[in-house]
């Protein structure tokens, strides 16, 4: 008998699961009958790029290698960096969360507006300030620092026509949150507004994960071999 009591149970279970994920759905499709679709921007910048010539190589090692170990790497000892490229990367979602009242005093939660930015913010070159301009190695240095920077700025460009496609799908995704009239308005709203800034966070992550990794292709062993090679003699040639 008690194996058909907790079978009896688990079925009553399962049928009000399923009941409440039919009123559920229902409150949402009165919701949108009664909203429109959030207006959708996406801005971007590219920062004004500065030059900086005031840095010795220790200082440039010192950042090069925290870079290197934020991607879990370690900067080889056998080179000594006298160039880097540094930006600020920014991402925000900026989301107003309506209200609107729904059957059965329920309350449905929906974007009014969905506005991201991503971009990058005070971008600047390093040359070390024991370069000399003129020389092979200064050249070389500011022309690598200069592809890393391109590459920043291409990656941006690439990957922007997809968040516009991201962001406007957003809504058909994530759609709207039915509450009870007796939940916290304010901590549902956070919630709510969470779950769309997370779900296009995650995004943006991988995207920055694979324009990292095209920077590691220009600083890996073999490229900063092959550019060694390119001026090796031709500075000490030149001053003789």
């Amino acid at each position: 008998m008690k194996k058909v009591f907790f079978t009896l149970i688990f079925l009553l279970g399962f049928v009000n699961l399923v009941n409440a994920d039919e009123n559920i759905k229902r409150y949402e499709e009165e919701c949108l009958s009664l909203i429109e679709k959030p207006s959708v921007s996406v801005s971007s910048s590219y920062g004004k790029l500065r030059y900086n010539y005031s840095k010795d190589s220790s200082f440039l090692r010192k950042e090069t290698e925290k870079k290197f170990a934020e991607r879990g790497l370690e900067y080889p000892k056998e080179f000594e960096p006298m160039g880097l490229t540094q930006i600020q990367e920014g991402f925000e979602v900026k989301m107003n969360v309506g209200t609107v009242s729904v059957s059965h005093g329920k309350q449905c939660l929906y974007p009014e507006n969905i506005d991201i930015f991503w971009g990058y913010y005070l971008p600047v070159i390093y040359i070390a300030k024991e370069l000399a301009e003129g020389t092979c190695l200064y050249d070389l240095t500011l022309r690598h620092e200069k592809v890393h920077m391109r590459i920043y700025i291409e990656g941006l460009d690439y990957y922007l026509p997809k968040l516009k496609v991201v962001a406007d799908s957003l809504f058909d995704k994530k759609g709207v949150k039915i509450i009870d009239k007796n939940q916290d308005l304010e901590s549902s709203a956070k919630e709510f507004n969470e779950g769309y800034v997370r779900y296009v966070e995650n995004i943006v992550k991988e995207w920055h994960k694979e324009i990292e990794a095209e920077q590691m292709e220009l600083d890996s062993i073999n490229n900063y071999i092959l550019e060694a090679k390119i001026c090796a003699g031709i500075d000490n040639f030149s001053e003789d």
